[in-house]
């Protein structure tokens, strides 16, 4: 069925989870960094995943039959890699600029395979919103890690 008239969802509590971790990563960032400009950038990320988070645990519960508050295993270990090579690396910003980056590739990517789904219209509405916004998010760490190569 691709009508778009389907109830059940699929893929978002997925999102949700990549999108748990990713807050917790750029709060981590935000307190290694000594850069007050850099710290406001995470926490604009940090906002981004919440309303994000907001939008898609209604749709997360549809999913699985309860709110999602997980985190995805493979944010887990990409924060575990950051604390290692900042702990041996003498560029912590860039560590972890280069590793946000990384989560905001897997975030694009969890939203797009969730987009390619039959979903309910206002899921698919709500994720079309996400990936623009994810986008924006993807579009600055990628600008800042450029900028200081």
């Amino acid at each position: 069925m691709t009508n778009g008239s389907t109830t059940e969802v699929k893929h978002i509590a997925e999102i949700v989870k990549v999108l748990n971790s990713g807050i917790d990563f750029y709060h981590e960032a935000q307190e290694a960094v000594d850069n007050p400009v850099l710290a406001t950038v995470f926490e604009s990320m940090v906002n981004a995943r919440r309303r994000a988070v907001q939008r898609l645990q209604p749709y997360a519960v549809l999913e699985e039959g309860e709110v999602e508050d997980g985190s995805s295993f493979s944010v887990e270990v990409r924060k575990l890699y950051t604390k290692i090579m900042a702990a041996v690396k003498s560029d912590t910003e860039q560590t972890y600029i280069s590793q946000l980056e990384e989560i905001e590739d897997k975030t694009l990517n969890e939203v797009k395979t969730a987009l390619e789904k039959d979903q309910p219209v206002a899921c698919r509405a709500a994720l079309s919103d996400i990936l623009a916004d994810i986008q924006e998010c993807h579009d600055k760490m990628l600008t800042l890690q450029k900028s200081r190569e």
